[in-house]
């Protein structure tokens, strides 16, 4: 049986320093429960953005690319190429494919939600530094921050009626990820 990483709230923000500040209420609620409180809150942005640091950076990465995969129109170009980077990540999780997607990512001169997906992929673990004799391993908090900036984007490119169902529909996709990671 797998666990949570995290048994409250509050050790998701200790986890991750640069979300103080950005949460309130009772923090030491279970995650289901912190996340089911601010979406009674009406805050499901908030939400989406707690999920993607909750989940474990593979499942996030899993969760920003299925989102990706169906969008309507689908990614295509460039947004295609970047979001099978991180997929062959998440099918093949070494560094030479971690890499790959690092890479196409930073070159990516749009930044679109495919690219970010790619970056969350590459920050990911290993070394963001082309030394390898002197590794920079990246800070915890930038897969998470990426997947938050993808989803964010995928959500922004909707029209506006539309956003907060997208959102709830993508905070209950995380749930179902963050459940099957506790069953």
């Amino acid at each position: 049986m797998k666990h949570l990483r995290f048994s409250t709230a509050r050790q998701v923000i200790d986890a991750f320093p640069n979300l103080r500040g950005e949460f309130s209420g009772n923090l030491e609620l279970d995650p289901f429960a912190f996340i089911d409180s601010l979406i009674a809150q009406g805050s499901v942005r908030k939400a989406m953005a707690f999920c993607a640091f909750v989940l474990p950076r593979r499942e996030a990465v899993q969760w920003l690319c299925d989102a990706l995969r169906q969008q309507a129109p689908r990614p295509s170009g460039a947004d295609a190429a970047l979001l099978k980077l991180a997929e062959e990540w998440l099918k093949a999780p070494m560094e030479a494919t971690r890499r790959a997607a690092l890479d196409g990512g930073m070159e990516d001169p749009l930044k679109g939600a495919c690219a970010w997906a790619a970056l969350a992929a590459g920050w990911s673990g290993g070394n963001l530094s082309p030394n390898t004799e002197q590794p920079v391993p990246p800070p915890q908090h930038l897969t998470g921050h990426a997947v938050n900036v993808g989803l964010t984007l995928l959500v922004a490119s909707l029209p506006l009626a539309k956003q907060p169902d997208k959102m709830e529909e993508l905070v209950g996709d995380a749930v179902a990820l963050l459940r099957r990671g506790s069953a």
